[in-house]
């Protein structure tokens, strides 16, 4: 799901887009508020896919579960990597994305829509506080884009 007012940047073969809807976290995970279900959906971003690979597996918590900001919530294994996903805020899994079982490729094909992780129920308001805003996120993804660039 690609909106017009995604911040946009290309590098080498790749663009990398930050839509404006959402919340960032450093490392790499979107979060998007629905306040009409109470929840939070996460998912990892653009950037983050393209630069670990083709997904083909992923491991997703049990709904129910409650789990702590900074602690491993999802496991994520590409032809390259194995990642980690931290949780990006404290609360209890409201929902995983099932689709992901069958299909671990949303995350590559539609990383902002059909590809998303969990949904939460945020257990700490102020934590989401501290989460980047688009063009916060953007200017970090450029400059690590930038970084891996010039070690090759």
């Amino acid at each position: 799901m690609v909106v017009s007012d995604d911040l946009r940047f290309t590098l080498d073969k790749f663009t990398f887009s930050v839509p404006q809807d959402r919340q960032y976290t450093r490392n790499d995970c979107w979060l998007m508020r629905d306040d009409v279900a109470g929840v939070v959906r996460v998912g990892l971003t653009d950037f983050r896919q393209q630069a670990s690979g083709d997904i083909a597996f992923v491991e997703l918590p049990p709904a129910g579960l409650t789990v702590v900001q900074g602690e491993e919530m999802v496991a994520v294994e590409t032809i390259k990597v194995t990642l980690a996903v931290l949780a990006p805020i404290s609360g209890t899994i409201h929902n995983t994305n099932a689709m992901l079982t069958t299909q671990p490729e949303l995350v590559n094909r539609d990383p902002y829509g059909d590809g998303w992780l969990v949904e939460m129920a945020i257990a700490v308001p102020g934590q989401m506080n501290a989460l980047l805003e688009p063009g916060a996120y953007f200017r970090l993804m450029q400059e690590e884009a930038e970084s891996e660039r010039g070690k090759r």
